[in-house]
């Protein structure tokens, strides 16, 4: 199949159209009814990026994006290895971030995106992807599922007054 797009490795050039797209998923969390105190900080989008930018092109990290024909970042994934010598599967591919930019979902970018992020785990020997989704984000409940991930174990959370 033929696309209108690339899947690329993202690097400094990268890093405003980056932090724009993460500002627009810490958004999304913020604007989630949670418990008031799971709340994104302001700039941390820059800080995040950054950090990420830092190590990327190790095998400590996964920074990948879609790009249009047109040069214009609209997907991305940010994923780091974590270490698990205590388990048999010894280290998983974690996903921090994954988001398509308003107005460009449901063209396959995400879908794509993470077939080439499963690429990579493969390549780096890591049998398996975790994430996290926020139950309250019903539109990434339905996405991950679609997309054959599976729920693993539950996380609680207690407000301490």
């Amino acid at each position: 199949m033929e696309y209108d797009f690339t899947i690329v490795d993202l690097s400094w050039e990268d890093r405003n159209e980056a932090i724009e797209l993460v500002n627009q998923f810490f958004k999304k969390v913020n604007s989630l009814e949670l418990d008031g105190l799971f709340r994104i900080r302001p700039r941390a989008a820059t800080k995040f990026v950054d950090i990420y930018l830092k190590l990327a092109g190790t095998d400590k990290v996964c920074f990948r994006g879609v790009k249009t024909s047109g040069g214009e970042l609209t997907s991305l994934v940010i994923a780091r290895v974590e270490e698990k010598p205590f388990l048999v599967e010894n280290r998983t591919l974690y996903v921090d971030i994954a988001v398509t930019k308003n107005g460009h979902k449901k063209k396959g970018y995400m879908s794509a995106l993470m077939k080439s992020v499963e690429d990579w785990a493969k390549e780096n020997e890591i049998p398996t992807i975790e994430l996290r989704a926020i139950r309250a984000n019903q539109e990434a409940m339905d996405y991950w599922g679609r997309a054959g991930f599976e729920e693993f174990y539950v996380r609680f959370r207690k407000k301490l007054s």
